[in-house]
C-alpha cells in the first residue's frame, strides 16, 4: 500500500485537496444562495474566487511542492494559475447558468455537476504548465 502511495502519491494529495476545495466551494454557494438568500450567480462567484485563492495556496504547498527562486518565477506561476482556473471559473459560472436557466436542473445539483467536470481536468493543466518544476 505504502509503495502504491509513493507511487501516485501527487495525484493521490491532489485528489484529496481538490475533495476539500470542492467542499469548501460547494459549502460556501450553499450557504451564500440557501442560508444568506445571495443571488445563485453571485453566490457561485464569491464561492469560486474563495476556493481559487485556498486551492493555490494548497496545490503550492502541499501538491506539487513548487519553491520559486526568483520574484519572476513566482509571479509567472500565480498569474498562469489565476489565468487558468480565471477560465475554469468562466465555466464555472457558464456551466451553472446553463444547467439551472435550460436544463432546469436545481441550482445546488448543478454546482456539484459543474465541479466534477472542472475539477477533472485540473490536475493536468496544474502538473503539466502551472507548477511545472523550473
Amino acid at each position: 500500500m505504502n509503495t502504491l502511495y509513493n507511487r501516485f502519491h501527487q495525484f493521490i494529495d491532489y485528489f484529496l485537496f481538490g475533495v476539500i476545495t470542492a467542499s469548501l466551494n460547494i459549502s460556501l454557494f450553499f450557504t451564500l444562495h440557501k442560508r444568506l438568500g445571495l443571488n445563485y450567480l453571485l453566490a457561485n462567484a464569491i464561492a469560486v474566487t474563495m476556493a481559487m485563492v485556498f486551492s493555490y495556496v494548497v496545490n503550492k504547498k502541499f501538491v506539487f511542492h513548487t519553491k520559486m527562486t526568483t520574484k519572476r518565477a513566482v509571479v509567472r506561476e500565480c498569474m498562469l494559475f489565476l489565468s487558468m482556473r480565471g477560465t475554469a471559473a468562466v465555466m464555472d459560472i457558464a456551466g451553472i447558468y446553463i444547467l439551472v436557466q435550460f436544463i432546469r436542473l436545481g441550482a445546488t445539483l448543478s454546482k456539484v455537476i459543474i465541479e466534477i467536470l472542472i475539477a477533472s481536468s485540473n490536475y493536468f493543466v496544474s502538473k503539466k504548465v502551472i507548477f511545472k518544476k523550473e
